[in-house]
């Protein structure tokens, strides 16, 4: 899923995340933020953070520009079980 600002300055993407394995994680993605065309950020979040990301960017007036699946990102296994713990529920 991918958000851009206004001005499309600010683009926001969001990935499904994978293991070594090919193991989809569904309670992590994977936030990319690109300013002006340089990424600036790559962080895995929790699902629950990405959904109210995701209210927030809209009630911004963020565009969506891709609301397709795309492709899962390699997250190494530490980071995804640290971020999926961080939270269960909103």
């Amino acid at each position: 899923m991918q958000f851009k600002s206004q001005n499309k300055d600010l683009v926001i993407d969001y990935y499904e995340t994978k293991d070594i394995h090919n193991d989809v994680h569904n309670k992590v993605r994977l936030r990319v933020i690109t300013f002006l065309g340089k990424t600036v950020e790559k962080k895995p979040i929790n699902v629950y953070d990405m959904a109210e990301e995701i209210d927030d960017l809209l009630k911004k007036e963020y565009a969506v520009t891709i609301n397709t699946k795309r492709p899962a990102q390699f997250v190494p296994m530490w980071s995804l079980k640290e971020v999926a713990q961080s939270r269960t529920s909103f």
